[in-house]
């Protein structure tokens, strides 16, 4: 009878803990994480008798936690993706946005339009004042956007600051967890804590959405935690911290790093997964191409407005100065440097500028320049100066091998925009210099209007005749000096300007070119201006103005583009991962229910059980009463 008690009793704690397990299912069915537990019923050890072996009950084997490692893993590895995805095309989408908000192509057409109509009507004071009014507001564009494209890189210097931060406070609970893991298999004589289980696994699932994680299990039950290409973040109960500092060799840019001793080793580079990894490439990919092309565009277009408002003249008859400022390439040296080196543009090569950054540096032979977005180098031997991509690298202090220099071409010229002019008498919109026929002449030859080759040039508005000689197939300047052979239409170069003699002259006639005195009325040089509307001066002479904006806008749309369309896969691959792991570990409500009922009649069976071992001790005793 003391047997059927003990059977009795047993099955009875065994249901027992079924009924429990099965509860704490059910009430954590909504639990993120949770991962259904089974309880695993074993046989006691039978009793050898005369007649043989007799069963003696249930004992608990253990209560499993169900799921895959292999699972679980691959739901850390999609969430790590579905992430860095998900930054990366909601980021791009803020810059797409920013660039097609309708305010730049207007104010870039207002500015052509205002300068046609100052074509129309070179005398007019308000025609002139509109165009400076446009310029002003193009100007301002620029800066709008160069400012609010500097605000999101600022953001996500913090942004990227604060999940650093949030990094290293998981890590630090992740490494508690660890401990109290390992405490507790030893009390458990080697039981797994599964609930601490779930914990830990969803704490690198959420870790995974900031950075990609490998992770290695211990014998011990603890784990240990790589990111990017090898770094450990976490060893059991101990910790690295990273850290977010600036770029040594560029302060506006957050990089993260981590800390042994005082050497700070950056390892952005090797970040390829989670939320972090999506801002760097955004940055990479989108911002900082943006912000060059923008700056680009500014300096394409004020060198060559500049450089052909210098060709002209204005009413009161001074030559066109800057019609606008503009910043200058960015140059950051490395502290260590011994050399110096100074970048500008080149103008004569603007159209060659591209969207990247540079990376310059000196092996103590010579310099190598590395475009940063695609990783292309070049060898710059010799004592320069060197031109290269729309720049003038000009060596001065000698270098020394390790000396590296941060080239950033474009990235703030139109912060610095602006309209240098502000008198609209001094918009040189007129030819310095006229051409005329001597009255006298009797041939049929016709002289053109000058081209301005060369503003600078001292002599450009000295009055200089060309005399054709007898007979008319040479000309003489000025009537002195050599002969100089004389060819219908073409080219006669003189103190920096040209023009062109057509038609059959006559001895001594006479083609006066000299000072423009009266422009207010004159828009030679104006419609020159106008003309580089539809010039083809941007990348290598393939795009003009809008089609270089055009072109940036295009591209940061598509990669916005290809970034959702990559988040949308992803996420249905998370959706799906996650569903193949609940497939094993979640709770079924219906299961459980079916669960209950069965383990509770197993409970009453049991019940009975030790009910009629009760009965049949109490028959016994009242026998021996007697």
């Amino acid at each position: 009878m003391s047997e059927m008690f003990s059977i009795g009793i047993s099955a009875l704690l065994a249901n027992q803990r079924l009924l429990a397990t099965t509860g704490h299912n059910i009430s954590n069915v909504n639990t993120e994480g949770f991962s259904r537990q089974r309880v695993t019923l074993t046989e006691r050890p039978p009793q050898f008798t005369g007649a043989g072996f007799a069963g003696k009950g249930v004992d608990i084997a253990a209560i499993e936690r169900l799921g895959s490692e292999f699972l679980t893993a691959n739901v850390r590895l999609n969430a790590s993706g579905e992430a860095r995805a998900a930054a990366y095309a909601d980021l791009s989408a803020q810059v797409d946005t920013l660039l097609s908000d309708g305010t730049f192509t207007p104010a870039l057409e207002r500015f052509f339009n205002s300068l046609q109509d100052v074509n129309n009507d070179p005398s007019s004071s308000a025609a002139r004042l509109v165009f400076l009014n446009s310029a002003e507001t193009l100007t301002d564009r620029f800066q709008d956007l160069e400012s609010r494209l500097a605000t999101m890189s600022r953001n996500l210097n913090q942004d990227i600051s604060a999940k650093v931060a949030r990094l290293n406070s998981m890590a630090e609970s992740l490494g508690k967890l660890n401990r109290e893991i390992v405490q507790q298999i030893g009390i458990g004589q080697g039981a797994l804590p599964n609930d601490l289980l779930d914990q830990r696994d969803l704490l690198l699932k959420d870790m995974a959405k900031i950075v990609n994680l490998n992770v290695v299990a211990q014998q011990d039950g603890s784990v240990n935690v790589f990111i990017g290409k090898g770094q450990l973040i976490v060893a059991n109960a101990d910790v690295v911290p990273l850290s977010a500092v600036a770029n040594p060799l560029d302060e506006s840019r957050m990089e993260v790093a981590v800390r042994k001793g005082g050497t700070v080793s950056l390892i952005s580079d090797s970040i390829t997964g989670g939320e972090i990894a999506g801002a760097l490439a955004f940055r990479d990919q989108v911002l900082e191409p943006a912000r060059n092309g923008i700056g680009r565009l500014s300096a394409v277009l004020v060198d060559t407005y500049n450089a052909q408002h210098r060709q002209g003249v204005d009413p009161r008859g001074a030559l066109g100065g800057q019609l606008f400022a503009r910043g200058d390439v960015q140059l950051n040296h490395a502290a260590t440097n011994t050399g110096t080196v100074s970048v500008t543009l080149d103008p004569a090569n603007l159209d060659d500028l591209t969207l990247a950054d540079y990376r310059l540096t000196h092996d103590g032979t010579a310099f190598t320049l590395e475009r940063l977005d695609t990783g292309a180098t070049r060898t710059l031997a010799g004592g320069g100066p060197f031109t290269v991509d729309g720049m003038t690298i000009t060596i001065g202090t000698a270098p020394a091998a390790g000396d590296s220099y941060l080239v950033q071409p474009t990235k703030y010229v139109a912060r610095d925009m602006a309209v240098s002019v502000h008198d609209p008498l001094a918009l040189a919109f007129a030819n310095p210099v006229k051409s005329s026929a001597n009255l006298g002449n009797t041939g049929s030859a016709k002289i053109t209007a000058p081209t301005v080759l060369n503003a600078a040039n001292a002599a450009l508005q000295t009055s200089t005749q060309i005399i054709f000689d007898d007979p008319p197939t040479t000309y003489r300047i000025n009537g002195v000096g050599p002969l100089v052979p004389f060819t219908s239409g073409a080219n006669i170069d003189i103190n920096g300007w040209r023009v062109q003699i057509t038609g059959s002259p006559v001895a001594g006639d006479r083609y006066t070119v000299e000072a423009n005195a009266n422009g207010r009325g004159d828009n030679a040089n104006g419609l020159l201006m106008f003309g580089l509307r539809s010039t083809e001066i941007m990348d290598g002479q393939t795009a003009t103005y809008q089609d270089a904006y055009s072109q940036l806008l295009g591209q940061v749309g598509a990669r916005t583009q290809q970034a959702q369309i990559s988040r949308d896969a992803l996420r249905i691959q998370l959706g799906n991962a996650e569903a193949a792991r609940d497939e094993i570990a979640g709770v079924n409500l219906d299961e459980e229910a079916a669960n209950l009922v069965r383990y509770q009649q197993s409970y009453q069976g049991a019940a009975q059980v030790i009910a009629a071992a009760d009965v049949m001790f109490q028959a016994l005793i009242d026998a021996m009463r007697r």
